[in-house]
């Protein structure tokens, strides 16, 4: 399991740069996320050619698009709803919403830099390679198939708990949004994952969602 604790430890570290206030609103966020999941992804990839399963794992497949795209509609629905319970609009605990979009900086900049957009939807296709491929493979080898995607999503999230600190509201307090948000995609993906025993679909969710959270749907707040 020393690889599994060697990911456990670049991302959370990566978090822990990542989400600094100085990062706040610059290309420099998602750098600081980007690089250190490059390295772990390519690590990834070396696991399933190694293991014989890279083409198996991320070749297309018919129907691999709408799986994406109703799963990530799924996961859409599911995180507005969570919102409104966690984070109530005219209550202190709505800071929390802007912390995090003030993290991830102007939605017409993102939208409009093929830089940024670009490194947006890299970070999605390589934690779907860390977690729900490289991660996922080895617990399931040591804890079986039926815990793998749980254990796996546990330490997902575990990796987002310095965004609990780092992105707090001074009237609100700790900011748990991104590590509960990572605990239900985290589920919803690994489970998709085990179902389908590949990546493609999963990473058509993946990217859709952060896409369209970070970009297009910030509700309940205006752009």
């Amino acid at each position: 399991m020393k690889r599994v604790a060697l990911v456990l430890g670049v991302a959370f570290l990566a978090n822990v740069f990542a989400f600094r206030d100085s990062f706040a609103g610059s290309s420099a966020f998602l750098w600081t996320l980007a690089v250190p999941y490059l390295g772990l992804a390519a690590l990834a990839l070396h696991h399933f050619w190694d293991q014989g399963t890279l083409i198996d794992r991320l070749r297309p497949r018919g129907g691999d698009l709408s799986i994406g795209a109703v799963t990530a509609l799924v996961l859409l629905l599911a995180s507005w709803l969570g919102r409104s319970a966690l984070a109530p609009a005219g209550t202190p605990r709505q800071a929390w919403l802007y912390r995090v979009y003030l993290q991830l900086g102007d939605p017409e900049l993102l939208q409009h830099s093929v830089t940024l957009t670009a490194l947006l939807l890299f970070l999605p296709i390589a934690e779907e390679l860390v977690w729900r491929g490289f991660v996922l493979d080895l617990v399931s080898e040591r804890l079986g198939t039926r815990h793998g995607w749980t254990v796996t999503t546990l330490l997902y999230a575990f990796a987002l708990l310095p965004s609990v600190y780092l992105l707090r509201d001074p009237a609100a307090g700790l900011n748990p949004l991104l590590p509960i948000a990572a605990l239900g995609c985290g589920l919803v993906w690994g489970f998709l994952a085990g179902r389908v025993g590949r990546l493609t679909p999963v990473v058509v969710s993946h990217m859709a969602f952060t896409y369209f959270s970070a970009v297009q749907f910030r509700w309940p707040m205006s752009n």
